[in-house]
């Protein structure tokens, strides 16, 4: 009884991954020092990968393995980033220009946002707690130019 409990808690609203299809592409942020930059593929097979990268004065610093997944009926978020274990977000909401995805139980972030601005503007947001003070920060990604 207590495993269904906890089954329908996690359980996010009712999505399928086709409704994530605005976020296809490659996606750049360019900082003074250097880039994030997003690269995520279609929706297929109940699913869409996602590969991020951060380079700062010419050096890789991060790097980040990600996943959207169609999970009981829902969305789920999973992250694997460089040097950290794998954490999973279940989908909190979603609309058809938002995705929220959140695990209060992580240590930071606790939720994973994104929002389509347009055909050619995403912002990516991360936000949590970290020892008690609120704290967010915010990617705001252009589509890579053609041919990249």
């Amino acid at each position: 009884m207590l495993a269904l409990i906890l089954a329908a808690q996690l359980a996010g609203p009712p999505a399928a991954i086709d409704q994530m299809a605005w976020l296809k592409g490659c996606w750049i942020h360019v900082k003074p020092n250097g880039v994030v930059e997003e690269l995520w593929t279609g929706p297929g097979g109940g699913v869409m990968l996602g590969l991020g990268r951060t380079v700062r004065d010419g050096q890789l610093r991060e790097y980040e393995f990600v996943r959207i997944v169609e999970a009981d009926g829902s969305l789920a978020y999973v992250a694997e980033p460089s040097g950290q274990a794998r954490a999973t977000f279940p989908l909190k909401s979603l609309t058809a220009d938002e995705a929220v995805f959140e695990d209060p139980a992580h240590d930071f972030p606790q939720r994973v946002i994104y929002r389509r601005l347009g055909p050619d503007a995403v912002t990516g947001r991360i936000e949590g707690q970290i020892g008690g003070q609120a704290k967010a920060v915010d990617f705001p990604y252009k589509r890579c130019p053609t041919g990249n």
